[in-house]
């Protein structure tokens, strides 16, 4: 029964008092009444008047009730055990999920009970909390460990409140999460770590890693790198392959060479189809090896249709357009068309046409119009410009700036009253300038220094002004007179870019650059990061559904989401998307959720393992509005079998660092008696107390109200005045 307590905030002697003058009150109201009624009624309306009067005045004594509760609670164990595949191995220790077995029929755990309480909780990649272990609660089918959340849980877990100990069962080896050393000690309670399994090397080969680009192109060789593991096998045959759902692209045989060997082995795809490709990668099996499922690792590749294709056309032979070309065709992922205009107005050997413009994803510009360019070109690069073709101009000396206003209305700026002189000028580039992307001059380089570093190009006078959408990315000095004209400038308007350099003579940046001044690599830089800048496009899909990730493991759920927008890229809040997802031969169909603002989602339980085509088709008042499609993979996730010994140190370390102790193997007969001698490991008093404002609480006014009201209705009752 809770204690009760009533406190004042005046001296009981001073309640006494008004409980005095609220009957005295009341007999002298009532000492005669008209009409005159019986001695029982009198003394109800005395006793009501009397109630009430007292209960205001008790009011402003301000009273409070205090209840003051006792319990106890006992000190806890949090028991982790490691429900992962790794578990599962067998190692010259034996089954390692049989010793968790006999761990579990240990009576070391009766033993703690006795004086406590023993929490259990499952982890792997995710936290199951039980009652108490079944040999049926251990499945070992985890796809990761992750030591640090299942610490992390017990901190979010109230019925812990009295937390004492925790003991750590696993093999030690976190596969994902951060070092779990860092959350065992912020728990401030010893952590007693139970060791499973072999700390040798085990006998087994495996895929270490694998690495490759995330992006390719459709008939590129692309490297793909294995990094492959080998202990206890020496002198046998090795087949490494790369495949994908046709089958085998690459492969290499080669012998084992040491008894702990580790060799990077590069193979190579051509890609043949775009989109999301998924390849994997697989070693022979060997007999005796641990296990052969990290024999195979699968990963994807983002395959383009094809390089870049890149027009760069110039009103004359000269060395801009040389030094361009040549950055460009550096990059292996660049074709160049080079069209060079004679004087006749037209291209040597080449036709400039809409068609042939339409099929490049770029066009450069170098000193041209001129005099002599014919309109019939003029109005092909005006046409696929105005379409959104990215365009990049340099000027030059002999430029037609009176055919160039032809232009004006795709270019990222406007120019009046051009004289033929020219002056030479520094590019500067200010701090708020050298934050784009396009600016950038490599790694820890500073921007600012280093095109302040460059050699001076040229300008012409006239009357430069970038439109008011336009970016304005470096301006032009004259020696140490600042001009604050506008050099470099970059425009990205309705999905449409383009690009100047208001100057020529940048080949003098490459050529005339001082190597211990760190400017060398300035031009090459500034003209790749142009073009990726100009191609690259923002996503411009109206659909798009697609899943969290590419590959799940066979625990997690698959997660759907999706983006839906109209012709003016407004979202749809009310439109139906429906996904057909196949595997094999099977097909099942599932209906998206919406969230609101053209955002859609939907959830499936987990599937079996294997690769996931699926179609998504979006309709809105019964019509189609459009379609998406993806994949991803269910498995093939091989974490857990990439370090198959027992991380001994890491609990030792764990154990030492928190004041707990390390055992190995099942050798856990005094760990009942280590918990418990704990010094803090004993049943703590709770007191818990509870204040009632009894003067702040609406009950007691509704009591008052309603005394008064019985007693007036009373009054009415007995026809008194």
């Amino acid at each position: 029964m809770p204690e009760i307590h009533l406190s004042l905030s005046f001296h009981l002697v001073f309640l006494i008092f008004a409980l005095l003058c609220s009957v005295a009150l009341s007999l002298f109201v009532y000492r005669s009444t008209v009409p005159t009624i019986s001695y029982s009624k009198r003394f109800t309306l005395i006793f009501l008047r009397s109630l009430g009067l007292f209960l205001l005045l008790w009011l402003i004594f301000e009273p409070i009730i205090s209840l003051i509760t006792h319990s106890t609670d006992r000190p806890v164990v949090a028991v982790l055990v490691d429900n992962s595949k790794s578990m599962a191995i067998k190692d010259k220790f034996g089954q390692r999920n049989e010793t968790l077995k006999m761990i579990f029929h240990s009576s070391v755990w009766q033993q703690i009970g006795k004086n406590g309480k023993v929490a259990y909780s499952l982890f792997s990649d995710k936290i199951q909390n039980l009652t108490t272990i079944m040999e049926d609660s251990l499945t070992q089918n985890g796809e990761a460990t992750n030591i640090t959340e299942a610490f992390k849980s017990l901190k979010q877990t109230s019925a812990l409140s009295n937390l004492q100990a925790v003991v750590l069962v696993t093999d030690g080896n976190s596969t994902v999460g951060m070092n779990p050393l860092y959350e065992a000690k912020d728990l401030n309670v010893p952590v007693f770590t139970i060791g499973i399994g072999d700390t040798s090397e085990q006998k087994d080969i495996l895929i270490r890693k694998v690495l490759t680009n995330e992006i390719a192109y459709i008939g590129a060789k692309t490297p793909v790198n294995i990094m492959v593991h080998s202990t206890g096998f020496s002198g046998e045959r090795l087949r490494v392959s790369v495949k994908n759902d046709v089958g085998t692209i690459d492969e290499k045989y080669l012998t084992i060479e040491n008894n702990v060997w580790d060799c990077n082995i590069p193979l190579f795809i051509i890609p043949e189809k775009e989109g999301e490709q998924k390849y994997t990668v697989e070693i022979s099996n060997l007999p005796g090896e641990l296990t052969h499922q990290n024999n195979r690792m699968s990963f994807f590749i983002k395959v383009l249709k094809n390089k870049m294709n890149i027009a760069l056309i110039a009103g004359t032979p000269c060395p801009d357009a040389a030094f361009i070309r040549r950055a460009l065709m550096d990059d292996k992922n660049i074709e160049v068309q080079t069209f060079i205009e004679m004087k006749n107005g037209n291209f040597a050997n080449k036709v400039l046409n809409v068609q042939g413009l339409k099929e490049v994803d770029c066009i450069i510009l170098i000193g041209y119009q001129t005099t002599y360019s014919n309109t019939h070109s003029l109005q092909a690069i005006l046409d696929v410009a105005s379409a959104g073709k990215p365009l990049f101009i340099v000027l030059s000396r002999i430029m037609d700036f009176g055919k160039l206003k032809t232009l004006e209305s795709i270019l990222p700026f406007k120019v009046e009253n051009v004289t033929g002189n020219e002056y030479q000028g520094f590019a500067v580039v200010t701090e708020s300038q050298q934050l784009n992307s396009i600016m950038k001059a490599g790694t820890g380089v500073n921007v600012s220094e280093s095109w302040s570093k460059l050699p001076p190009v040229f300008c012409m006078h006239g009357d430069f002004r970038a439109k008011i959408e336009s970016q304005i990315l470096a301006t032009i000095h004259l020696q140490s007179m600042p001009f604050n004209e506008p050099f470099i400038i970059a425009r990205n308007i309705n999905q449409k870019k383009s690009m100047a350099v208001l100057g020529y003579g940048l080949w003098r940046w490459k050529m005339l650059s001082d190597v211990s001044s760190g400017t060398t690599p300035i031009f090459d830089n500034f003209i790749g990061n142009s073009i990726r800048w100009l191609t690259t496009q923002e996503d411009a899909q109206k659909i798009r559904v697609q899943t969290s990730k590419h590959i799940y493991t066979t625990q997690e759920a698959i997660e759907y989401t999706a983006q839906v927008y109209d012709d003016n890229y407004q979202p749809i809040e009310d439109a139906q998307i429906e996904i057909n997802m196949q595997h094999k031969k099977e097909i099942n169909t599932i209906s998206l959720n919406p969230l609101g603002s053209g955002q859609y989602e939907a959830s499936l339980n987990y599937l079996q393992e294997g690769d996931y085509n699926f179609t998504a088709t979006v309709t809105e008042n019964g019509m189609v509005v459009g379609s998406d499609k993806g994949t991803f993979s269910v498995g093939g996730i091989n974490a857990e079998y990439l370090e198959t010994r027992m991380n001994k140190p890491l609990l030792q370390q764990i154990a030492a660092q928190t004041g707990g102790i390390y055992y190995d193997n099942g050798g856990i007969s005094m760990l009942a008696c280590d918990i418990t001698a704990l010094p803090n490991f004993k049943t703590l008093e709770i007191s818990k107390s509870e204040n009632i404002e009894i003067w702040n609480s609406i009950w007691m006014f509704a009591l008052i109200v309603l005394v008064f009201a019985v007693e007036w209705f009373l009054r009415k009752r007995y026809g008194m005045l």
